[in-house]
């Protein structure tokens, strides 16, 4: 009788300290060449400007250079005024907010260009219950950056650079620094790192370059780590290289550990593939975990086809969002 009542009240305690568990929502969202149509000098940023500048020798040269038909054609005619730049920019806040009732409490962003466009974007999104942000400019050769706004306070921000083993300076040059912000979430400290690791047309090795750079860095970093982002890991090569397999040793995996009924986050036409390129990543052994079936891929309709594929954005008709669906997580903090 004595150990019933044990028990009983063991399990009282569990179930408590269970419902009272912190938690948190995290985004992650690749949202395709997020850019302002100001010319830097110092990054190849000349496709994302108004039609009007484009028509110097020097720009079209350039843009003849580029061999892969669809991001020449998008050099020489986009037009990307500031009417283009803000309905991209309502789109990219409209899927956000559709997540519960006001969008999620921390998202990462990737290839966002700059501070600018990252205010703009801010301001859509200020009365949702969003109070902090942050970018960092990193050496991606095109200025694509990640970043960061969140309705918890941000403490810290660096960028860690990727240890490559090999690669020309074109490759590295082609590839984002690790960005590593540390948040408050009420009297907890996690440490989420945003990442866009070097795109599936560089070599392998690159990438599992990057996710070694990664793990040194969780390893090193006490407490709740979270990693998220856009892994550029397709499905063809993790069926190869078993890339999230092994991830999942010291990590849980958004789409491995939860999510079972999901298709992925980006889709190959060409081959009609789908890739969970975008993860969300929660380090193991340090009380933290995904709450159960607490995973998610958004398909908002303005970025989903009827077939269910992702509508990538469309200056000239004003339809799509991005490529890359976008991934949200609940993260328990015991």
């Amino acid at each position: 009788m004595r150990m019933n009542n044990l028990l009983k009240i063991f399990a009282a305690l569990f179930f408590s300290v269970s419902l009272y568990a912190e938690t948190v929502s995290v985004m992650t969202f690749n949202v395709e060449n997020l850019f302002d149509n100001k010319n830097d000098a110092y990054k190849t940023d000349e496709t994302y400007l108004e039609f009007s500048k484009k028509q110097t020798p020097l720009h079209i040269k350039n843009c003849e250079k580029i061999s892969t038909k669809r991001w020449r054609d998008d050099c020489l005619y986009i037009d990307w005024t500031d009417e283009v730049i803000e309905h991209k920019l309502n789109s990219i806040a409209s899927v956000i907010l559709s997540y519960g009732s006001n969008g999620p409490d921390i998202i990462g962003l990737q290839e966002v260009e700059n501070k600018r466009i990252l205010k703009q974007l801010f301001k859509k999104l200020e009365e949702a219950g969003y109070k902090h942000s942050v970018l960092l400019e990193g050496s991606d050769n095109r200025g694509i950056d990640t970043a960061f706004i969140s309705k918890y306070k941000i403490i810290k921000s660096k960028l860690h650079k990727i240890q490559f083993s090999g690669g020309t300076k074109q490759q590295i040059g082609d590839t984002r620094e690790i960005h590593e912000s540390v948040f408050s979430v009420n009297d907890k400290k996690i440490t989420v790192f945003n990442v866009h690791f070097p795109a599936p047309y560089n070599p392998v090795f690159m990438r599992k370059d990057a996710f070694s750079t990664l793990e040194k860095l969780a390893s090193a970093t006490e407490g709740p780590v979270l990693a998220l982002g856009d892994f550029n890991v397709t499905k063809t090569e993790d069926d190869k290289e078993g890339t999230f397999k092994n991830a999942n040793k010291n990590w849980y995996v958004s789409h491995r550990d939860q999510c079972s009924e999901c298709n992925g986050t980006s889709y190959w036409f060409t081959g009609k593939s789908w890739s969970f390129l975008d993860v969300i990543m929660v380090r193991k052994n340090r009380e933290t975990n995904f709450v159960t079936d607490g995973v998610s891929i958004l398909n908002h309709p303005l970025q989903t086809r009827k077939d269910g594929t992702p509508i990538r954005y469309d200056a000239k008709n004003l339809i799509g969002v991005s490529d890359h669906f976008p991934v949200v997580g609940i993260i328990e903090l015991n």
